[in-house]
């Protein structure tokens, strides 16, 4: 568990409270595993170090959800808790939907060599929404491909990879910065395209000393005629740091970061931040 400000929870001007929040929960039993874990449809292992615990959002596969998996060697394969999120007619705040009534279906296959590791992974997706009071009652099917890879540089530096892609399986990638769907004047759901993906590389200068050089970028297929032109076009950030272990688990850290994020009427805004951090893992 972590905690996190929550709506409602307050804000930082005396006490700075928040509220607990389940991540990770769950028992395996020989091959199968029950519980909140993270999506079969991601790979945590590519991940790069930053100074934020997400680093490349835009362009990263990034859920943690209640599951049923079966791992079998390098195959894996589970269901998983269903969620829709919405776009409304002409655009407007997301609809969050809970209406699905099929699990998502996702399933992985892991290649691990003396050079590095590859992973594949497939998503297959109901999306559903139902408004009596509006008379929508939609469903349509969503489906998403995900590759990632870590490759050996070397004696000690590695390339992180990762490439993903579909229809309406935006709340899995980059924090639900495109929602999976959106309506169209009839009441009919029509699923929304998206690539997204980033390259990382990591050097070591010297032991304890290392440094994280990472792009990353999500372009999204938006039907403005349904969406309208105030949702999210494209995001993308280039990011690197240094970091300084003195001691085992120890980090200390400095990251400097660039993002723009653009929206289909080609309004558009950049940030730049720079973080410093510490960090003791346990």
């Amino acid at each position: 568990m972590d905690f996190q400000v929550l709506p409602g929870a307050g804000d930082q001007r005396t006490t700075s409270p928040a509220n607990p929040a389940l991540r990770r929960a769950f028992v395996t039993i020989d091959n199968w595993l029950f519980g909140q874990e993270w999506t079969n449809f991601q790979n945590t292992n590519v991940l790069p170090e930053t100074a934020d615990y997400i680093g490349p959002a835009e362009g990263t596969v990034f859920a943690r959800q209640a599951q049923i998996r079966y791992t079998r060697g390098p195959f894996s394969i589970a269901v998983e808790n269903p969620e829709t999120t919405v776009t409304p007619f002409g655009g407007g705040a997301r609809i969050v939907a809970d209406d699905n009534s099929l699990p998502d279906l996702t399933a992985r296959y892991v290649a691990t060599r003396p050079w590095g590791e590859v992973q594949l992974s497939g998503l297959l997706r109901q999306l559903k929404y139902e408004n009596p009071g509006l008379a929508i009652d939609s469903s349509a099917t969503g489906w998403g491909l995900s590759a990632s890879a870590k490759v050996k540089v070397g004696a000690q530096d590695d390339l992180r990879l990762m490439l993903s892609g579909g229809e309406g399986i935006g709340r899995y990638i980059g924090l639900n910065f495109s929602n999976d769907a959106v309506l169209d004047a009839s009441g009919e759901l029509d699923a929304i395209g998206v690539v997204a993906g980033f390259a990382a590389y990591r050097h070591i200068w010297s032991p304890g000393w290392r440094s994280n050089l990472i792009y990353s970028v999500q372009e999204v297929d938006n039907d403005t005629v349904l969406t309208g032109l105030g949702v999210n076009s494209s995001a993308q950030s280039v990011r690197g740091n240094l970091i300084w272990s003195p001691l085992t688990g120890f980090d200390v850290g400095a990251e400097l970061m660039f993002g723009e994020r653009e929206l289909e009427s080609g309004a558009n805004g950049d940030m730049t931040r720079l973080s410093l951090f510490a960090k003791y893992g346990f």
